[in-house]
C-alpha cells in the first residue's frame, strides 16, 4: 500500500479482537498512528505489545454504549495529535433469537453499541476530518443489505448504520470526507460466542459460520485496499453471502425461500 497511511492519524472501536484488533495491527504496520477503543484494557495492552512498533499504538480504555466514556477518549486523542485522519467504527455485537421472545434491553443494547456510536464519533470528528479530508468507515455487515431469521435487532441495526452512511456520503461530496461502508459476510470471529440470547445470557458458542469464515487479517486488509482507493463500499465475503446479496436485488422472494430452509447459524 506504499505510503498511503505512513504518519496518518486512525481511531478503532471495538480493538480488542476480531476485525478490530487486526485493523489495528495493520494500519500500525503501514505506518498510522492508531487509537484503539474498547472495554477490555488488558487486551488492548495485549495488542499494543504485539505491534511492531508499540508507541504507535495507543491505549483508550472506554464502553462504546458510554457517550461520555467514548467522548473523553476521542478528546484526549485529539489533544495529543491535534488532528484525527479518519475512523473505523467496527465496535459490534449480535443476537440469537425471535423478536417476539427477545426482550426490548437486547434491541436497545444493541443499537448503542453498533449504531450510535457511529452517529457520536462523526459529530465529534467531523471537522477534523473535513481538514484532512480524511475518512469515516463503518463496519457493518451483510445482515446490513438482508435479513435473516434470528438477527432481526443486529439487522435493524446494520440497516441504520448503512442508511446513515448513505446519508452523510450524499452530504461530504463536496467536503473531501470520504466515506465507506464495510459488509463483510462471516468472519472468523467471536461475535457468536458473544452474542445475546433473548433474555439477555451470552450464546457462548462458536457458531459453523464464523468457525468457517474468512479470517480477520483478510478483511482488514481488503478495508485498508478500499479506504486507499476512497471505495463507497465493500462486501468482504464468501460466494455464497455475495450470492446472497445477489439474490436480495434481484429476486428477494427466492432468498426468502432459501433462507427459511437453511439452518442460520
Amino acid at each position: 500500500m506504499g505510503l498511503f497511511f505512513q504518519d496518518k492519524v486512525f481511531l478503532v472501536t471495538g480493538a480488542s479482537s476480531g476485525i478490530g484488533r487486526a485493523l489495528a495491527i495493520e494500519l500500525e504496520k503501514e505506518g498510522a498512528y492508531v487509537g484503539v477503543i474498547a472495554r477490555r484494557k488488558e487486551a488492548l495492552k495485549d495488542l499494543k505489545l504485539s505491534a511492531s512498533n508499540p508507541d504507535k499504538i495507543f491505549v483508550l480504555q472506554a464502553d462504546v454504549m458510554s457517550e461520555s466514556e467514548l467522548k473523553k477518549v476521542v478528546e484526549e486523542f485529539r489533544k495529543k495529535f491535534k488532528r484525527v485522519d479518519g475512523f473505523i467504527h467496527n465496535a459490534g455485537i449480535s443476537m440469537r433469537g425471535t423478536a417476539a421472545e427477545t426482550d426490548l434491553k437486547i434491541f436497545r443494547a444493541i443499537m448503542d453499541t453498533n449504531y450510535f456510536p457511529l452517529v457520536l464519533l462523526y459529530r465529534l470528528l467531523e471537522s477534523d476530518l473535513r481538514q484532512s479530508e480524511g475518512h469515516v468507515i463503518a463496519v457493518s455487515s451483510i445482515q446490513g443489505k438482508y435479513a435473516t431469521q434470528l438477527r432481526s435487532g443486529y439487522a435493524a441495526s446494520k440497516h441504520a448504520m448503512q442508511g446513515f452512511m448513505d446519508s452523510i456520503r450524499l452530504e461530504n461530496l463536496k467536503t473531501g470526507i470520504h466515506v465507506m461502508s464495510v459488509c463483510p459476510g462471516f468472519v472468523k470471529t467471536e461475535i457468536s460466542v458473544k452474542a445475546l440470547e433473548g433474555d439477555g445470557t451470552p450464546h457462548g458458542i462458536m457458531d459453523e459460520g464464523q468457525k468457517n469464515g474468512l479470517d480477520p487479517e483478510v478483511v482488514a486488509r481488503k478495508i485498508l485496499k478500499g479506504i486507499e482507493k476512497r471505495k463507497r463500499e465493500i462486501i468482504p465475503s464468501k460466494l455464497k453471502e455475495k450470492f446472497g446479496y445477489f439474490l436480495s436485488r434481484i429476486s428477494p422472494k427466492t432468498l426468502d425461500k432459501i433462507l427459511v430452509r437453511v439452518r442460520i447459524s
